[in-house]
């Protein structure tokens, strides 16, 4: 029997159009971007610590395999510095690029601020395992303190002896006064930091009795009479 040319040429179109459809859905291959250029940087750190400036600046790093930070302590000249300024600390080379670079600007220049200033109020409170009445009241702020700590404290009332306010600078120890019964005194310490938020950390905190210093014979009551007199305590 005789083939019909039509047919095995219709046969061979087909063919090739089958061979040719997966060429022709193929997308077109996409150039891979190629990636920001590094480049090294480096950032003056004034006021912040310099591991906290370190690990802001690593936070801001999105590669991590394309970024570096490196912290050296700084060895300055007095002279350099303007009046009051103690606290030029180092400084941070980062290789990394462009952008990472400008938010790690912008996230230093926020932290990496002036010392911060604080007000701290300190209560000498005296405790006991009566009820108290009469003398000066707590504050409240103090109350929800002692109320917080109620299932851990064994105390029913609360006195307030004595309180004073301090302003205190951003990493320096400063020290306040206060007195308690029969004219203890106990000095007290105290030193905070930022912590690149919105809290503070106090990092250093003491409060130390002074010691006592025996009353001349004059002065001392049937009560005090004979007490010896005590070595500081903490």
């Amino acid at each position: 029997m005789k083939k019909n040319p039509c047919v095995r040429s219709f046969a061979l179109a087909l063919l090739l159009a089958l061979a040719a459809a997966p060429l022709a859905a193929s997308p077109a291959q996409e150039s891979t971007p190629q990636p920001s250029p590094l480049n090294t940087r480096r950032f003056e750190i004034r006021f912040l610590d310099l591991h906290a400036a370190e690990q802001i600046a690593w936070d801001q790093c999105q590669s991590k395999d394309r970024c570096q930070v490196s912290a050296s302590a700084f060895v300055s000249d007095s002279s350099v510095k303007w009046v009051g300024d103690t606290s030029l600390k180092g400084f941070l080379d980062v290789r990394a690029d462009s952008a990472t670079h400008e938010r790690i600007a912008r996230a230093l220049a926020k932290a990496d601020a002036a010392p911060v200033t604080q007000s701290f109020q300190l209560l000498l409170i005296a405790a006991g395992t009566q009820p108290t009445t009469g003398g000066p009241e707590v504050p409240e702020g103090a109350r929800k303190a002692l109320a917080d700590l109620r299932g851990f404290l064994p105390y029913k009332g609360y006195q307030l002896l004595d309180s004073s306010w301090l302003r205190a600078t951003q990493d320096k120890v400063t020290e306040a006064r206060v007195v308690g019964r029969e004219g203890a005194g106990y000095n007290l310490k105290l030193r905070f930091r930022t912590t690149g938020s919105e809290e503070l950390f106090v990092d250093a905190f003491n409060l130390n009795e002074e010691p006592s210093v025996p009353r001349p014979a004059s002065e001392a009551t049937k009560e005090t009479q004979g007490r010896a007199p005590h070595a500081p305590r903490d």
